[in-house]
């Protein structure tokens, strides 16, 4: 069993990977630019963005995005073979994962903003400012980094949703990863199999809410010290 798990074990992480850092690359800052520019037009260009994206589920989205490029550049961006460059597989697995990835990055970005706005409006940055700090010393290194506390638990529950939720999205790009395969064992009626891989997705659940622990530890340094 392990010889049909291993080799797809990378295929997913990837993807997964990849996933998550579009929805961080794009979640947070835009939070934080929503968060800063509150009831500006730009904050409410990107509150109905992050609804919108919120609302469309990803296998929706993967079958636009497929009829979008095989009607505008003829090309049908599907996993025919195992790329052959760091480069070639960063460019097949972009388009799925952003697909999948969006719906983290508009979760992360309300979320984000609304931790941000909290944080904003605390003591210690009125007292930051009428020090003469830079606007973007407070933001970003009094506010932000006390406003994720929240975020990191959010993306580490998106981390592990990406390993076990991506059925649907390998299935539609044809990408042969983990959770594709779980839904050929469930076709095939092979039980055993499946149990492996619902064991596998547990254990990555449960090792990515350990490091979601640690990780409160080396953002906020009230943890270390109460420990």
């Amino acid at each position: 069993m392990l010889d049909e798990i291993l080799p797809r074990i990378p295929i997913t992480a990837r993807l997964a990977g990849l996933a998550l850092m579009f929805a961080i690359c794009t979640g947070v800052p835009f939070g934080v630019i929503s968060a800063v520019r509150q009831n500006s037009w730009l904050d409410y260009a990107l509150r109905v963005f992050s609804l919108a994206a919120l609302s469309m589920p990803s296998f929706w989205l993967g079958l636009l995005v497929l009829m979008a490029f095989v009607d505008w550049l003829g090309l049908l961006p599907i996993y025919d073979k195992a790329p052959a460059t760091w480069g070639a597989a960063v460019l097949m697995y972009c388009v799925p994962a952003a697909s999948v990835g969006l719906r983290s990055s508009a979760l992360i970005m309300r979320l984000t903003r609304s931790s941000m706005l909290e944080v904003l409006r605390q003591d210690y940055v009125r007292t930051a400012r009428s020090k003469g700090l830079s606007e973007a010393a407070v933001t970003f290194t009094h506010a932000l980094r006390n406003a994720m506390l929240p975020v990191i638990t959010v993306i580490g529950i998106e981390t592990a949703f990406l390993f076990g939720g991506l059925i649907v999205t390998e299935t539609v790009f044809n990408i042969p990863g983990v959770a594709r395969f779980l839904v050929v064992a469930i076709r095939w009626r092979d039980y055993p199999m499946v149990q492996n891989l619902v064991m596998f997705i547990a254990i990555i659940v449960v090792s990515v809410n350990l490091i979601v622990d640690l990780a409160y530890m080396l953002v906020d340094p009230r943890i270390r010290l109460r420990t």
